[in-house]
């Protein structure tokens, strides 16, 4: 095959291809090694400022590279140091390959495009490396991939939690709401994990935000308050209606361990049921809660304030969601069901971060399907020990 040809196919650019050769080496087992040199018509490049440079040493590197025909592939090919007049010496630049790496660019998208749906120990195997060297591998590209992204131009935000490992272990991701895109990942959820972020976003750029959405978390309301004391705090409707749905489930154990056989068989399983949306219930087990509605005074009670607590945000004005929210209140206390009198309180409490939704209609949806990508990345690794590369991995499964 001409040379041409072979430096056309290589694809390596300023390389040309000199030869090529099959190793049967006892510890990388058999591979092909592809040896290039570098193409004299350009003149070498600093790897630091990207400027011509003279040569100061000629040198060679081994490198792996994609495969092909089923056949592992090292690259070997000219790298010479250069005597840069602004940076000194320096290792030339390639733009196929970053200084001191051991794999070239493609390789290593190779590497990070299958990490990103399957485990670090099969594309280890697939590749037959070390589960180490492909982590190294991945979290290199990624470093690369996912630079620090701008905080300028911050009008709506979002915080919300996810789990790093079981033992309340977490980190909190913060989204621009406007542009859908989630700007930083924080390592834990205290005050202070909140107000670091505040602190790099500085005062000026902190004035600029108008609205913050959030759960009802302390640490997160308290740093806002300090740090953008101007932004409407909106708390997170879907939160709300989760904090609901662990009252609902609270009255539903309680009406169990009340209940007499019979209804004991009822009620039994029937946590999903009353917590799911009627309309998306098969006919079967709308027939079913119905059932269950009609046997049980308390649980048919709080499944209709559950209905009517949804509504809340379909108010177009701040007096029609107020007004809601006292009917809403007033009923839940007239019950005679504690959980319910005492998540009125809560609501009462909370009442001016919940109206801002009529001025703001912004929620932490986008995050939540975020939290589900995550989940499934933490479930494929079965769990990060390394905090960085778990971070990197949800830019990665965010972006």
């Amino acid at each position: 095959m001409p040379s041409s040809i072979a430096t056309s196919i290589l694809n390596l650019p300023r390389a040309k291809f000199k030869d090529m050769e099959y190793v049967n080496d006892t510890q990388r087992t058999q591979f092909v090694r592809i040896n290039v040199d570098a193409d004299k018509r350009y003149k070498p490049r600093c790897s630091n400022c990207g400027r011509p440079a003279p040569i100061n040493r000629n040198g060679f590197r081994e490198a792996r590279d994609s495969g092909a025909f089923g056949h592992i592939v090292y690259l070997r090919f000219e790298q010479r140091e250069v005597n840069c007049p602004n940076c000194g010496i320096r290792i030339e630049k390639l733009d196929f390959i970053s200084p001191g790496a051991r794999a070239t660019k493609r390789f290593e998208e190779q590497v990070a495009y299958l990490c990103r749906y399957m485990t670090l120990s099969e594309v280890a195997a697939y590749f037959n490396l070390d589960w180490k060297t492909v982590k190294r591998i991945d979290k290199e590209y990624l470093l690369r991939t996912f630079e620090e992204i701008s905080l300028d131009g911050l009008t709506l935000i979002g915080f919300d939690e996810v789990a790093r490992a079981k033992g309340h272990d977490y980190l909190t991701c913060v989204f621009d709401l406007r542009n859908n895109r989630l700007i930083r990942v924080l390592q834990g959820r205290k005050e202070s994990s909140v107000a670091k972020f505040y602190r790099e976003l500085g005062p000026e750029r902190c004035q600029k935000i108008q609205a913050i959405v959030m759960d009802m978390w302390g640490p997160f309301l308290n740093a806002a308050r300090k740090y953008c004391p101007q932004a409407k705090i909106v708390f997170d409707k879907f939160h709300v209606i989760a904090n609901y749905h662990k009252v609902v489930d609270q009255i539903r154990r309680t009406e169990f361990r009340r209940a007499e056989s019979q209804e004991k068989e009822l009620i039994k399983g029937s946590r999903y049921l009353l917590l799911k949306n009627r309309s998306k219930l098969s006919e079967a087990k709308e027939e079913r809660l119905l059932d269950i509605l009609a046997a049980n005074e308390n649980l048919n009670i709080s499944y209709a304030l559950k209905e009517q607590l949804q509504t809340l945000w379909d108010s177009p004005t701040v007096p029609q969601f107020n007004n809601a929210m006292d009917q809403w209140c007033q009923l839940a206390r007239e019950s005679g069901i504690p959980q319910l009198a005492k998540f009125a309180d809560s609501l009462e409490r909370h009442r001016s971060g919940l109206w801002t939704y009529c001025l703001y209609p912004i929620n932490t949806a986008r995050l939540e399907a975020n939290n589900a990508n995550i989940a499934l990345l933490r479930r494929r690794a079965k769990g990060f020990r390394d905090t960085e590369y778990f971070i990197l991995k949800i830019h990665q499964v965010s972006a």
